[in-house]
């Protein structure tokens, strides 16, 4: 129960962080936590982009509905401009074809869909630049 409430609450968390728009990238092999991390800190770098939230998710048989340990695909949730597959794809150097088309995000929904199932790895990704230097003069 308290992994349940967890859960809950994180995915309460993630919804009221004002996250705009999502996609799912479907890429032709199985994606491991080092591609997502490259993809989205490439991605996390545009001006336009304050905060991303990404999954990989693994895709689900649909004759046996067991899990497919050969093959999973990324969401992602973004916080900032929307932006056309073209430069999404141009952003994150990544095939353009692997990237499906946006959609908004509304309220808690799309996050219980990914926290505290099957994800095998999930992180945010916020770009800190020299904003966050200041002298005292």
């Amino acid at each position: 129960m308290l992994t349940v409430d967890y859960n809950r609450e994180y995915a309460s968390g993630l919804s009221h962080m004002g996250f705009n728009y999502n996609n799912i990238i479907r890429m032709d092999n199985k994606v491991s936590y080092k591609k997502v991390d490259y993809l989205m800190n490439n991605l996390i770098r545009r001006p336009d982009i304050d905060m991303i939230f990404a999954c990989i998710e693994p895709d689900i048989c649909k004759i046996t509905g067991s899990i497919d340990r050969h093959s999973n695909h990324i969401h992602f949730a973004v916080k900032g401009k929307e932006l056309s597959r073209g430069v999404l794809a141009n952003s994150m150097r990544v095939n353009r074809m692997f990237l499906r088309e946006n959609r908004s995000v509304t309220g808690m929904a799309y996050f219980t869909k990914h926290i505290g199932k099957s994800l095998s790895y999930h992180n945010l990704y916020v770009y800190l630049s020299e904003c966050f230097t200041h002298s005292i003069a």
